[in-house]
């Protein structure tokens, strides 16, 4: 008998054990679970509602297309992994998945499961090409897509637009895409571009219906925010951004090696197309063929904090008067290892465009046009053909060298605060990316917050403790 209540106790413990630990750590919460093999997703035929969690349990699927998923602004419909890691995976659709019949106000995250950094692992290798990893298309609009690891595609790794349709339905004057949110994505190995937001099809797109051909004029973006992203060993370009024409930020990502495909005019780091006006900052952008940033008949945008090395030519904004009076303000970027450019301003339509406290180092003309004009202003820059010693600590180390000729040569200016690392910058600030380490301004409230989540990590262990102990002594009773 008594080895029986041992046995009984012993296998109760594990029981509750087991219990526990699936109810505080494995619990996804959800409202709906999408089961391995799924393929549609119909927001309406499931019942869907704004506020419900939709769980895709781990394992393997062909695709998933999302149909009609629709919450409300502040409640939206969150998609999110569970149990694990799903992996989404075929080479013979043109996506992996894709969202579609207006979707919006959605969250689509690989959260799900925190033993993994990217809850979903996606593939869209199809034969002979045009595929994409996450397509968000068809008139969705208003979504937030995070921890995704995106690669071997066809084409765009995520694509974000819709293409017109012969019903107008997706024309300039009838349908504007709002409030996307895109971050924390790794995407490598894409045989087009990483990120493809927005058109690029400035003069219309030609599409044919009923057997004739039209010309539609593709929809505008407001509310783009792209940020802390890694974006790498991509076909075409890194990542571009077009038709955004307000409220658009491109923060925070990390982008190399970028035009694999050797395709001309496809071989950009970042590219800020027509009509964008964007704020483009603490970015790294390195190892490309052609241009670290290309600005194409952009609306007023902002480059700054942004570092780029091993390129054609760091910088080339290209205004063609798209956008009339808008200006382009660079500011405190370093751009080295370039080709033939550091900088470089093309057309008559720079009167309101400045270059001010960047640092640029390399051969042939830094900075384009060279002198401060009526084009452009031009003030406070650094220009090397080779760095002086001590400008940086290293070749390969590009923060300030103790006696750097940077520190203190930048121009303080109004809305920018922090340098690459995230440090508040000294008036005067220095020229560059970076702040030296001793010119950092120290905010007391800092140290406060990172005591603040320790204590709350700390608690939730001491919390999680006293829980199994109780249970311990339960069972023991």
């Amino acid at each position: 008998m008594s080895h029986f209540s041992k046995a009984t106790i012993t296998i109760g413990f594990f029981l509750l054990l087991q219990l526990f630990v699936s109810g505080v750590f494995s619990d996804c919460g959800c409202d709906h679970t999408i089961e391995e093999g799924a393929f549609f997703i119909n927001g309406e035929e499931l019942g869907i509602k704004p506020g419900d969690v939709v769980c895709i349990m781990s394992g393997s699927y062909r695709a998933l297309r999302f149909r009609a998923i629709n919450g409300v602004q502040n409640n939206p419909v969150v998609i999110k992994n569970c149990g694990g890691q799903v992996l989404v995976s075929n080479d013979e659709l043109g996506y992996a998945v894709v969202f579609e019949w207006s979707s919006s106000f959605f969250h689509f995250t690989g959260t799900g499961d925190s033993s993994f950094e990217y809850g979903f692992e996606i593939i869209a290798n199809k034969t002979g090409g045009g595929a994409m990893g996450v397509s968000l298309t068809d008139l969705s609009t208003n979504y937030e897509v995070d921890h995704l690891e995106i690669h071997h595609t066809a084409f765009a790794g995520l694509m974000a637009k819709t293409d017109p349709k012969c019903d107008g339905s997706a024309d300039q004057d009838k349908f504007v895409q709002r409030d996307i949110e895109i971050h924390h994505l790794y995407v490598h190995h894409t045989e087009g571009e990483g990120f493809y937001i927005g058109s690029t099809q400035t003069n219309g797109q030609k599409i044919t219906c009923d057997g004739v051909e039209e010309v539609h004029y593709p929809h505008f973006l407001e509310g783009v925010n792209v940020h802390s992203n890694i974006l790498s060993h991509t076909g075409w370009d890194g990542a571009q951004v077009g038709f955004a024409k307000s409220d658009c930020k491109v923060w925070n990502n990390t982008i190399f090696d970028v035009g694999s495909g050797g395709v001309k005019y496809q071989q950009q780091g970042l590219q800020i197309g027509s009509y964008s006006a964007c704020e483009v900052y603490n970015n790294v952008i390195t190892d490309g063929p052609a241009c670290g940033i290309i600005v194409i008949e952009s609306g007023e945008s902002t480059f700054y904090n942004n570092l780029i090395a091993n390129v054609d030519i760091g910088v080339f904004a290209d205004h063609r008067g798209r956008v009339p009076n808008a200006g382009y303000g660079f500011f405190f970027n370093t751009i080295v290892n370039y080709t033939t450019h550091g900088l470089r301003l093309w057309g008559d339509e720079h009167t309101n465009s400045k270059a001010i406290s960047n640092i640029i180092v390399g051969p042939e003309i830094q900075l384009y046009p060279e002198e401060s004009n009526e084009q452009w202003t031009i003030s406070n820059n650094l220009l090397y053909e080779t760095a002086p010693e001590g400008l940086f600590v290293s070749e390969n180390d590009l923060m300030l060298g103790d006696d750097s000729p940077a520190r203190g040569a930048g121009l303080r200016r109004q809305g920018i605060e922090i340098d690459l690392n995230w440090e508040k910058r000294p008036n005067p600030p220095a020229a560059g990316v970076y702040e030296h380490p001793d010119d950092w301004i120290v905010d007391d409230d800092d140290d406060d917050d990172d005591i603040v989540s320790s204590h709350s990590r700390l608690d939730v262990q001491i919390l999680t403790s006293s829980l199994l102990l109780l249970l311990i002594a339960i069972i023991m009773l």
